[in-house]
């Protein structure tokens, strides 16, 4: 009799428990969660997991165990005295997130495989959370007008962040000529002259139009007779990419999506692993490809023929390569939208432009385009395009061979992990079209820097996947739909704190090491005459871009001449040891030294 008076008993309590929302699964959260705390707190006070033994030995055992049973009961008590369904969930998910977080900004040797796996388990907690709505995000309404102020917000916020922090790198003396040291010097003399001069490139007097052809620069050449200094070229850098965020809120609306949807996608944006990390390597106009070809896809969205060749003539102004992004978009319109007409207009456009972008580098300098990172195609002695379309059309298992490796799948899990894939989604095998450029671009390279997502070779692929993700997101249900984009904002930011974290301790560590001498270095470089001829160490020449015959050790380009040039001024940094000894041998005894400051030495011809 007394077990079958306990029964209803249990029953009871079982369904109070239910009605109070504390059903088993979401007890187990509870506690799940709660661990989680404990991992935050640990975590915050020693972050080297990844060496366990210092690790193990320095957890306070006890306050980690307090931390589990007290936020365990907190969150049971909260749950059930306010009878608030969405706060274990929520408690767990942002519990998630911030130790992915925590997780990526304390593995020092963390890579794409390592985010990765904490994307997985940030998979599993977001596909639970999805089931049945826990957070409760189809009660959750955001105007259009909320969803700009997220874009212009975030638009400000990594301008300010990344144009400070990547330009510390300037400041500190840590840029060097390959590659800052060049645009520095040409957007001087495009300033003085309105030419893109330079000598530092290939160690003589040139155009870069002679290496890329990149109209564009001049777009920000008012702005650079405002400021006058190679800093201002750092925030143009970011605000750029930056502004793609606008260009996101902009596509949303066309596409109907919910002022939520845009809000996520805006983040998504802003935290692609991908984008921001490359402003870090100096200044490159391929920095400004994401943003425009985002723009184009608007345009074109819009039907806006006139603004829709506009932003089509500034893809092609980036670079002469710029036309392979040009000539796919220009199919998809024809395959994918059905527009012909434009889509062939375009595509003309893209042809043309680069038979004459090709020509005029060819002019302007002596080596034309750069398909020698192409090599690897050249057969019979040809070297060319032509050739290289051969070799890949007659033996395609190369091709794979190429693609396919080891060293280029950290890449790819990159470029396609933060979103989850998601271009492969699509129902339409012509929307793949999108994605060939990073074959070219990327994968059949093997120039290392070609796909490393350290460098500038990212970003017009990226402006591809996103667009590609948007369109797939838009034809998901809700539970897809919602499973992608919170994995996908997790999968960004642990990416990203992954790969710009360390960045940014770097440049706080250059500028720490540089304290009280780098004054004292620019004091020295603003004695040296702009009308000199100069050689310097290749970290010093960033700083003397106003000099117009500039020259630079190492030189990796001093098979254009049979000796180092004989200037007037060697300008040596001491902190490289190697460089300096070599430069110095290069001087024999024809220079004085007539000024030392900090780290860096003044040496005039006799």
């Amino acid at each position: 009799m007394g077990k079958k008076s306990d029964t209803p008993a249990k029953t009871s309590f079982l369904k109070k428990l239910e009605e109070r929302h504390l059903s088993l699964e979401r007890i187990v959260a509870a506690l799940f969660t709660s661990v989680l705390f404990a991992y935050i707190y640990q975590l915050l006070s020693n972050g080297n997991f990844s060496e366990l033994g210092s690790y193990y030995s320095s957890i306070n055992f006890a306050a980690f165990i307090a931390i589990i049973v007290i936020g365990f009961a907190a969150l049971l008590g909260f749950t059930y005295l306010l009878r608030q369904k969405y706060i274990i969930p929520w408690a767990l998910m942002l519990s998630t997130f911030a130790v992915s977080v925590l997780f990526a900004a304390n593995y020092k040797d963390g890579g794409a495989f390592f985010c990765v796996g904490v994307g997985v388990v940030d998979l599993i907690v977001v596909m639970w959370e999805v089931r049945g709505d826990k957070l409760g995000l189809s009660g959750i309404s955001i105007s259009r007008k909320l969803a700009l102020i997220v874009a212009a917000v975030l638009f400000a916020f990594t301008t300010f962040i990344f144009g400070y922090f990547s330009s510390m790198k300037y400041q500190s003396y840590s840029d060097f000529t390959f590659d800052f040291g060049i645009f520095a010097q040409m957007y001087e003399r495009m300033a003085s002259s309105f030419v893109p001069n330079t000598t530092v490139e290939r160690s003589y007097m040139m155009s870069h139009f002679g290496v890329h052809f990149s109209p564009i620069f001049y777009l920000f050449l008012p702005g650079y007779y405002i400021f006058r200094s190679p800093i201002y070229l750092f925030y143009v850098q970011s605000a750029s990419v930056a502004a793609g965020i606008f260009a996101i809120y902009l596509i949303a609306g066309k596409l109907k999506l919910s002022g939520k949807l845009t809000v996520a996608l805006e983040l998504i944006y802003a935290f692609y692993p991908c984008l921001f990390n490359g402003t870090f390597y100096d200044f490159h106009e391929n920095k400004f490809l994401t943003t425009i070809i985002l723009f184009l896809f608007y345009f074109i969205i819009s039907k806006n023929t006139v603004w829709e060749f506009v932003f089509a003539f500034l893809l092609l102004s980036v670079k002469e390569d710029a036309a392979i992004y040009l000539i796919v978009i220009a199919l998809f319109v024809c395959i994918n939208r059905k527009e012909v007409l434009r889509g062939l207009i375009m595509l003309g456009m893209a042809l043309v432009y680069f038979i004459i972008a090709q020509q005029i580098v060819a002019a302007s300098g002596t080596e034309g385009v750069m398909i020698s990172r192409l090599s690897d195609y050249f057969v019979n002695g040809e070297k060319s395009f032509i050739s290289v379309m051969k070799s890949v059309f007659f033996d395609f298992g190369f091709l794979i061979k190429q693609m396919f490796t080891v060293e280029k799948l950290p890449f790819v899990l990159w470029m396609f992990a933060p979103v989850l894939f998601a271009p492969f989604m699509t129902k339409k095998i012509s929307s793949l079209i999108l994605l060939f450029p990073i074959i070219p671009i990327n994968l059949m390279q093997s120039w290392q820097y070609q796909y490393d997502v350290d460098y500038q070779y990212t970003y017009g692929v990226a402006a591809l996947i996103i667009m590609s993700t948007i369109f797939v997101i838009t034809k998901l249900k809700s539970d897809k739909k919602r499973v992608l984009v919170l994995t996908s904002l997790c999968l960004c930011a642990v990416m990203t704190v992954s790969l710009v974290y360390p960045k940014i301790n770097s440049v706080k560590s250059y500028m720490k090491n540089t304290e009280g001498t780098r004054q004292q270095v620019d004091a020295l470089i603003d004695t040296v005459p702009s009308d000199a001829t100069v050689t310097a160490s290749h970290s010093l020449v960033p700083h003397l871009y106003k000099v117009e015959w500039l020259y630079t050790m190492p030189d990796y380009n001093k098979q254009n001449r049979d000796k180092p040039v004989d200037t007037d001024y060697f300008v040596i940094d001491t902190r490289y040891t190697d460089l300096a000894n070599e430069m110095k041998e290069v001087m024999g005894t024809q220079y004085n030294l007539i000024s030392t400051a900090g780290f860096a030495e003044l040496y005039q011809h006799k």
